[in-house]
Parts: structure tokens; sequence; C-alpha cells
């Protein structure tokens, strides 16, 4: 059976991505958030962009 891209798995996938993007985010770039260090921003998009490809890509994966 072959799964398909719909907006609700989209959507789904931004759940997930923005909760656990969120903790890998303090937890990469804890002195950035909370003391002196600079954030780099290229990092901190992919913080999220990684969970939401990992979840789509498992999702839409054949059995």
């Amino acid at each position: 059976m072959t799964k398909k891209l719909t907006k609700n798995l989209v959507f789904k996938a931004m759940k997930v991505a923005s909760v656990v993007g969120t903790v890998l985010l303090v937890i990469n770039q804890y002195d950035a958030l909370f003391g002196d260090a600079q954030l780099r921003f290229a990092s901190a998009l992919l913080t999220y962009c990684v969970p939401f490809v990992v979840f789509l890509s498992g999702k839409l994966s054949k059995d």
C-alpha cells in the first residue's frame, strides 16, 4: 500500500518537529539562548527541519 502526502500528515509532522526541534534547540544552543553565545541560525533552522523530514519519511516509507 502506497501512502500519500496529505495536509493532515504534514500538520502532524509540523507538530512533532516543533516539539522535538525545540527540545533539540535548547540542548544544542543552550548558551546562545540563555547565555552570552551567539545563536547559529542555520543550525537552529536545521534543528527543526530534521525531525520534520524524519517523521514524514518514516510515515511514507513502505512497511
